[in-house]
């Protein structure tokens, strides 16, 4: 899978989550291990993430 891949699929779930809670997100994302969504502004600590992706959902796109 390529990171164009990953990228769209990333968005998407942005989108997603903007839809579900009205809010926009940061994505902290490394390779191999996924991505971790915040609240836009919020710093990156485990009780802020409201959201965790696998890398391989990122490649299925599941979401």
């Amino acid at each position: 899978m390529n990171g164009m891949n990953i990228t769209v699929s990333i968005i998407n779930i942005q989108r997603k989550l903007l839809e579900r809670t009205g809010r926009k997100t940061d994505v902290y994302y490394s390779e191999g291990q996924g991505a971790l969504y915040v609240y836009m502004g919020e710093p990156l600590t485990v009780s802020n993430v409201i959201y965790a992706a696998s890398e391989m959902e990122l490649m299925m796109n599941v979401i």
